[in-house]
């Protein structure tokens, strides 16, 4: 999976570049599809908490550190934030709460 590069940081408003990303590739010729799709996998990848890859690639992170979210939910979002760089507070709750709602 994609991670951003260290140091970086994320741009302001991500949702509204990956909304006009998917739009962009709604109305895409076939030579365009596949530099759009990277595209959006490359946005996804900093916008970890807004979607199912995010929380996939949470899910996948806690369970390679043997951690339960439903059970240790601030060290969930440290090991998310650790192996992330960059990845923000608000989001990596989010992912952490996104899973705990998946498994409740």
């Amino acid at each position: 999976m994609f991670q951003p590069l260290s140091g970086r940081q994320k741009p302001a408003n991500l949702e509204a570049l990956r909304v006009a990303l998917r739009a962009a590739l709604d109305t895409a010729d076939e030579g365009e599809r596949p530099g759009l799709r990277r595209a959006i996998d490359i946005v996804e990848g900093f916008v970890a908490g807004a979607g199912p890859v995010g929380v996939e690639w949470a899910r996948k992170v806690l369970e390679l550190a043997g951690i339960d979210p439903r059970t240790a939910e601030v060290r969930a979002v440290k090991e998310l934030r650790s192996a992330r760089p960059g990845l923000g507070l608000k989001e990596a709750v989010a992912l952490v709460r996104a899973l705990v709602a998946q498994s409740g």
